[in-house]
């Protein structure tokens, strides 16, 4: 087992007036190589639950187990942790501070002790793996668009190996385009780099996409752990009471099967609506030659 977490509280400002629950009581197992997506509401805990994944945050109590290694005991050498889990925070761009991009992603690499020579083809291993070209790295950072300034950032992280990328909402505030090629990028880093990924995102649509796990929170609690489609489908007015929603395809398949309609449920993209659609409509038409 990669990760596991039992019985995972944490609560902040403890003892305190104003002491809020942030996680409830959390048991989590995640495998290597698995791609894993995280939806709740604000404030539901998502944020504080990944930070307990590399050791930023440490439980109220239970337990947190990366390999086999309880990295709240005393000792544990937390920084070898956080180069496995490389943990990348909304707006990553405010954390750019270098004056071209080469320097920016052979920072991580550099702190590490490795020659001059293994820095550069780490740093150009990683434009690679985000679709950005060697000729980026003697440009500034500040000079690209957000969603390159984005990319940069997680390359910066994958500089150092990470076996793991935990991302929290790594599309927030950018336009289509660089939203798509964001989340194209991510995709692509776990099925060619067999980076194991957890994905935390608003975005019903995507997520029913692209990962093969979905958790779901709220209140501080996983309420929900499955496949997408399982999900999405099985779990629909459960998501829908809580205010979550559904993808917008799922949503409008889900009110036709409220409706009486014979349709099928847990359609998760506009392809295969589209398919449906097709096989209903020839169907009909066989149905009306007869």
């Amino acid at each position: 087992m990669f990760i596991r977490l039992e019985n995972v509280n944490y609560t902040y400002n403890l003892n305190m007036p104003f002491e809020t629950v942030a996680l409830n009581n959390i048991n989590l197992e995640i495998e290597k190589g698995e791609f894993i997506g995280l939806i709740g509401h604000t404030g539901c805990g998502k944020t504080t639950l990944i930070q307990h994944l590399n050791g930023l945050l440490t439980p109220t109590s239970g337990k947190v187990y990366i390999e086999g290694i309880d990295i709240c005991q005393k000792g544990v050498n937390l920084k070898l942790i956080r180069q496995k889990i490389g943990l990348v925070f909304q707006y990553p761009e405010n954390q750019l501070f270098e004056e071209n991009i080469f320097e920016e992603i052979a920072f991580g690499p550099r702190k590490l002790g490795l020659t001059e020579e293994e820095i550069k083809k780490r740093v150009y291993e990683v434009l690679e793996m985000v679709d950005l070209d060697v000729s980026y790295t003697e440009r500034s950072p500040f000079s690209l668009s957000g969603g390159e300034m984005r990319r940069i950032a997680i390359a910066s992280i994958l500089s150092l190996k990470p076996q793991m990328l935990v991302l929290d909402e790594p599309t927030a505030n950018l336009d289509p385009q660089g939203r798509s090629k964001i989340l194209s990028e991510i995709k692509n880093i776990h099925d060619h780099y067999g980076i194991t990924i957890l994905l935390v995102s608003h975005n019903m649509e995507k997520i029913a996409e692209m990962v093969e796990r979905l958790l779901v929170m709220n209140k501080g609690k996983i309420i929900l752990d499955g496949s997408p489609r399982e999900i999405f489908s099985r779990h629909a007015e459960q998501l829908i009471d809580i205010g979550l929603g559904l993808p917008q395809v799922t949503q409008c398949f889900y009110e036709l099967k409220k409706r009486g309609k014979s349709i099928k449920e847990g359609v998760l993209t506009v392809e295969e609506a589209e398919r449906e659609v097709l096989k209903k409509i020839k169907a009909l038409a066989n149905n009306l030659q007869k």
